[in-house]
């Protein structure tokens, strides 16, 4: 059976505050392994269980701390609260039974014109009971394609925090930082002017396309063409609507829309002025100051 593609924007179309796939209790339990005459607890071990159907997560170091989703989600709730930004639709999207969690939050208060269309700032949050990344917050822009909301393409763009799974995780001071963050946005809509403004040549085209999975690449290289797509406006639109709208899972969406924004970034032409380029990596060593 083919999976349907994913649509980033389903789950943006309205508020979702509680009862969404991520809110679950969660707790950690102690690790045991059968023995002939019972059962022995591993040491500096525990399990990362779902308290309402008991399912396991993840196993994880007892130096672990464990962050619920629903904490972090709140956290951002109470920073939005009082910087007066209008209604913020945002989506959660889990996969793996509920051990990594990815949320969009938008403000389509703060949304500025690009051409014709309307850019908004965006924040992606994400955490995950099996150590596969940590928590992470970072702010990015998506453009609508209709007043509902819905989004058409874009992707993390911008800075952001990030803080490891062990001893103390300073989120709170989500508020402080998002505030910081949403003033940079405007660079954002500059880096996107400058675009549609910029022709896309083959050779820039190129390179772009190096950074991509070759299928990918090659259905995008397709699709330009077909569409005669000529500033790297368009291309960009071009690719980050099949991340969001035609993919397989919330995983893959996310992985490509950043590898997508990495490539564009890097290679697209930009005014001094605007964002700098990215490193080819992301900084791992990154921590909330």
């Amino acid at each position: 059976m083919i999976r349907p593609p994913v649509d980033l924007s389903a789950h943006i179309n309205h508020d979702v505050v509680r009862g969404h796939p991520a809110d679950f209790p969660v707790a950690l339990r102690p690790v045991f392994i059968p023995k002939e005459d019972g059962f022995q607890p591993v040491l500096h071990r525990r399990a990362v269980v779902r308290e309402d159907n008991g399912a396991p997560l993840a196993v994880v170091s007892d130096r672990y701390t464990l962050v619920p989703h629903q904490r972090i989600l709140d956290l951002v709730e109470e920073a939005i609260r009082p910087l007066a930004v209008g209604p913020v639709p945002r989506g959660v999207f889990v996969d793996r039974g509920g051990a990594r969690m990815r949320a969009l939050f938008k403000f389509p208060a703060l949304a500025q014109p690009v051409l014709r269309e309307d850019i908004c700032p965006c924040l992606k949050v994400q955490n995950t009971y099996d150590g596969t990344s940590r928590v992470a917050v970072h702010i990015g822009a998506f453009h609508f394609v209709c007043t509902n909301l819905a989004v058409g393409g874009g992707g993390v763009f911008a800075g952001g925090f990030m803080s490891v799974h062990a001893g103390e995780v300073a989120i709170e001071k989500v508020a402080e930082q998002l505030a910081s963050f949403l003033k940079g946005f405007d660079a954002i809509v500059d880096l996107y002017r400058a675009w549609s403004e910029e022709r896309l040549g083959t050779n820039g085209l190129d390179v772009i396309l190096d950074e991509l999975p070759k299928r990918f690449a090659k259905l995008l290289e397709e699709r330009i063409h077909m569409a005669l797509a000529a500033t790297v406006f368009e291309a960009y639109n071009l690719a980050t609507y099949y991340a969001t709208h035609e993919t397989r899972s919330y995983r893959t969406a996310f992985e490509l829309l950043a590898r997508v924004n990495r490539a564009f970034q890097k290679h697209a032409p930009r005014p001094q002025h605007i964002l700098p380029a990215p490193s080819p990596k992301p900084d791992r060593h990154a921590v909330l100051a």
